[in-house]
């Protein structure tokens, strides 16, 4: 699983970063990431969540029911198409 670190990163380097990240990992076909944001005052976090949630693919992932939540992390679910059909879309 992709873990992406923005923890003590500045907002918009850490909007960049989440974004190339994610990004990446759609078209790498993967289903699962960790964003590891912090704590602190909430705002990395905050920016994750509306990041998330402005995209149809982006789901979080609620570890709640089974696992003691981390509150420095979230982990956000990537609805992707199979790697066979992302492999055909960058041959083309």
């Amino acid at each position: 699983m992709r873990v992406i670190y923005i923890r003590k990163m500045r907002y918009e380097d850490a909007y960049q970063k989440l974004d190339r990240e994610i990004q990446s990992a759609f078209m790498n076909g993967e289903t699962l990431v960790d964003v590891v944001h912090g704590i602190g005052e909430g705002k990395l976090k905050s920016m994750t969540i509306e990041y998330v949630r402005s995209y149809d693919f982006l789901k979080i992932n609620d570890t709640s029911l089974y696992i003691e939540p981390n509150p420095g992390v979230t982990r956000v679910e990537i609805f992707a198409p199979s790697k066979h059909v992302l492999k055909k879309y960058r041959n083309n």
